[in-house]
């Protein structure tokens, strides 16, 4: 690479074919891991869940998902049936997303793992175009190379689909606008930053704060975001989720702040409230555990080679959604590859930016491009050895000690039984399904989570039993005997499996390859013209 000193966008605006090729090359590794992940039944619940949700909408049923009202707090905490009528909104009011209906109708299961994947890839053009404005023409296609190959930016893009995908993107709109005086496209980008969904607006506080302390000429500007993003998040959260449902309150944050908050039944702002009067305890939560705090931090910082923990630019962007993430309770809190880090992406690839814009004259010692050069390989083999969201299974195994490690081949195999399996299921048909099996069954009105139920609420309130169960217990098997969670899903399948059976609810129609399928016993319908029972492959029986 050239050490000019040259801005990297030359007179023509032509963008530089390495740049086109990490962005290329992003795309198409990842949308072939996203297709694979459906092929090899490895996408899981939220992938049906959203499907679920664009799909209704697409129907003329915004925010409508039965799988969703699974996870609500009616459901989980209360223990009331699913209800096909629930929305999604009363958990994440994420409008957003609900744009990508029309191409859901269109392509499918397919639509997801492509505006997934082009969106995130998009966000990284953007990202080089802002440094390129700033910085020289090599270390701006470093820092696009930091981000297409940062676990922060690969495992969200690996992972099921989620609605945080639009945050890269828009956060670098907004602070490009900023820098750029663009008014336009400050509201756009801030507006659209704000549909992403409720808690989005702590991203859009802290770019508003940035300008408020960094930007002079923007100042006014970063005061409306501020006030802006605080009346939406309480607006959506106060008002408009609590009007739908009571998860956000009764579930989600008392998942995530009990540990610091007693009663979060006031909802957002009481919290917040709450937490500010016991400084100490904030603190302490800040800090704690501290070695996994201080891994979260290094494994951010180390594509960008530690800057963003030098500069002042990213300590601003990234403020609020930095606080949040480091006093939640819970495993997800501290992940780096989970989707919920998208939301300090721009703050750390920006605030890295104008860091080396103030400091240019470090990128002339070959050292530090040699040491930035080890920090990219580093990361990221440790986030493919990581094996995101096991995303990777067919060439990392599950387990290194004791060896577990499902083929490609073996993947195929279970596609193909379950796919068998799926076939007998008419389209229309209430379905209650395991898993990995979710996503193949979720363009549909009603589908919801085995074992977990069998019944659900239809639109007139009333209890129904769902006609056909679908399971897949085979596919716990490989790694049943190493990790107890696939091990208990295992055991929880077969006894469901073995009560309804025996209860004389449901009957056997397929059973074969690992694959279950019932059929209620009292449906008004036919059975399948053709049914496969075999009765020595039906270990859920023992």
């Amino acid at each position: 690479m050239s050490d000019s000193t040259a801005p990297a966008v030359p007179s023509s605006g032509l963008m530089p074919g390495v740049v086109k090729a990490l962005a290329a090359g992003f795309f198409l590794v990842c949308l072939a891991i996203q297709i694979w992940r459906l092929e090899s039944l490895s996408a899981t619940y939220d992938q049906a869940l959203f499907l679920q949700e664009l799909w209704s909408t697409a129907q003329g049923r915004p925010f409508e998902s039965s799988l969703s009202s699974v996870l609500s707090a009616a459901v989980k905490v209360d223990g009331e049936l699913p209800s096909v009528t629930y929305l999604h909104l009363g958990q994440h009011a994420n409008f957003l997303t609900l744009l990508i209906a029309p191409l859901v109708a269109l392509l499918g299961s397919w639509a997801l793992p492509l505006v997934q994947v082009g969106v995130l890839t998009a966000a990284g053009l953007v990202l080089w175009r802002i440094a390129a404005r700033r910085l020289p023409a090599s270390l701006a296609i470093r820092i696009t190379a930091a981000y297409y190959l940062s676990g922060a930016v690969i495992g969200p893009a690996l992972e099921n689909f989620h609605d945080l995908i639009w945050l890269p993107l828009l956060g670098f709109l907004v602070v490009e606008s900023l820098l750029e005086q663009r008014r336009r496209q400050l509201v756009l980008a801030a507006v659209m930053l704000l549909l992403v969904r409720e808690d989005s607006g702590l991203v859009l506080f802290s770019l508003g704060l940035w300008a408020l302390v960094r930007q002079p000429g923007s100042r006014w500007s970063g005061v409306g975001l501020m006030a802006a993003s605080f009346l939406w998040v309480l607006l959506v959260t106060g008002w408009m989720q609590p009007a739908v449902d009571s998860s956000l309150s009764d579930r989600f944050l008392q998942e995530k702040f009990g540990h610091l908050v007693e009663d979060v039944s006031g909802g957002t702002l009481s919290v917040l409230l709450a937490m500010l009067r016991h400084p100490l305890a904030l603190l302490q939560a800040i800090v704690s555990p501290p070695g996994a705090t201080l891994g979260f931090l290094l494994a951010l910082s180390l594509p960008l080679l530690l800057i963003p923990l030098l500069s002042v630019d990213s300590a601003l962007l990234v403020a609020a959604p930095l606080l949040i993430a480091l006093v939640s309770q819970g495993r997800s809190a501290l992940s780096v590859t989970l989707r919920y880090v998208l939301a300090l992406v721009p703050g750390l690839y920006l605030g890295s930016v104008l860091w080396w814009q103030r400091h240019p004259l470090l990128w002339s010692r070959r050292w530090i491009r040699r040491c930035w050069v080890g920090a990219l390989a580093l990361g990221l083999t440790l986030t493919l050895v990581a094996n995101p969201h096991r995303s990777l299974s067919a060439l990392v195994p599950d387990s290194f000690s004791p060896w577990v490690h499902v083929s490609p081949v073996a993947m195929l195999e279970r596609r193909a039984a379950l796919r068998e399996a799926v076939a007998l299921i008419p389209d229309q048909a209430s379905v209650s399904a395991d898993t990995p099996v979710l996503p193949s069954l979720a363009q549909r009105e009603v589908l919801i989570r085995f074992p977990k139920s069998t019944h659900y609420l239809d639109r007139s309130g009333e209890p129904q039993s769902v006609d056909w169960v679908v399971a897949f217990p085979g596919h716990y098997a490989p790694l049943a005997p190493v990790f107890e969670l696939e091990r208990n899903q295992q055991r929880s399948i077969r006894r469901e499996l073995t009560r309804l059976v025996e209860s004389g609810d449901y009957r056997v129609v397929h059973c074969r390859a690992g694959t279950v399928v019932l059929q209620r016993a009292s449906a008004e319908i036919s059975a399948p013209a053709e049914t496969f029972i075999e009765p020595c492959s039906c270990s859920w029986l023992n």
